[in-house]
């Protein structure tokens, strides 16, 4: 059997993915450990190049990398060659500008278009990842009112995805029976305050920030830029 070890929502903050790896026993040499990514590895935090570095070490064999929205800005804010507003909001334009050590805009979209570690990063990602009773996901899995077949939707419903609040889907019964659908994106705190009553808060003084847990789903997103934690899970297949 291998052990999964699970994180989401990095957001460029290194030490605290490593932090969170060491307490659970992750090693990289160890070919019986799975990094497991639900996305968003990068934005907000000033680590991207020690987060890029570290997951691009790892074989293919022994990671399983999951597309976020963020990672999804990013290439589309290199395809359209230009930062908007919003890519400036979600940090999008700061990691470009770590992972490039550009001075100006135009000179960063043109390093980062041909950033050979940015690329295999990119390349090794999936929208989803399946493994026994367990699929992982950033946002959830695609919404078919009229066709569970989810597996098979299209690059854009994928892309719309990433950005659906798991927590709030399967709240409503978008769920996928037999499974464990583990998820990032949207704040655990919001679990915790709006389904499990147990804070007030979701994000701030009373929020809860562990995973939420419940039968179908684990939520792992610890927004971590006001946390400061990040949450790992472990689990064997």
């Amino acid at each position: 059997m291998k052990k999964y070890f699970i994180v989401a929502d990095v957001h460029g903050f290194y030490d605290e993915m490593i932090e969170a790896l060491n307490k659970k026993g992750y090693d990289m040499n160890n070919s019986n450990h799975v990094f497991v990514s639900l996305g968003d590895m990068f934005d907000r935090g000033k680590q991207a190049w020690e987060v890029l570095d570290f997951v691009n070490e790892i074989p293919n064999e022994n990671k399983l990398l999951v597309l976020g929205n963020h990672e999804l800005l990013m290439e589309e804010m290199l395809g359209r060659g230009f930062c908007e507003y919003h890519d400036q909001g979600n940090g999008t334009c700061d990691t470009m500008f770590q992972l490039t050590n550009a001075n100006f805009e135009e000179e960063a979209i043109e390093l980062m278009r041909v950033n050979r570690q940015w690329r295999k990063y990119i390349n090794s990602c999936h929208f989803y990842h399946e493994v026994g009773d367990n699929i992982f996901v950033h946002g959830w899995i695609p919404r078919f009112p009229y066709n569970t077949d989810w597996r098979n939707a299209t690059i854009s419903e994928w892309k719309e995805a990433t950005w659906l609040n798991g927590m709030k889907e399967w709240r409503y019964d978008n769920k996928e029976p037999g499974k464990t659908i583990w998820c990032g994106h949207w704040h655990v705190g919001y679990g915790h305050a709006h389904i499990h009553y147990i804070c007030t808060d979701e994000v701030g003084g009373d929020a809860v920030y562990i995973p939420f847990k419940d039968e179908g789903i684990v939520a792992m997103d610890a927004c971590t830029a006001v946390s400061h934690m990040v949450n790992c899970e472990v689990i064997e297949v």
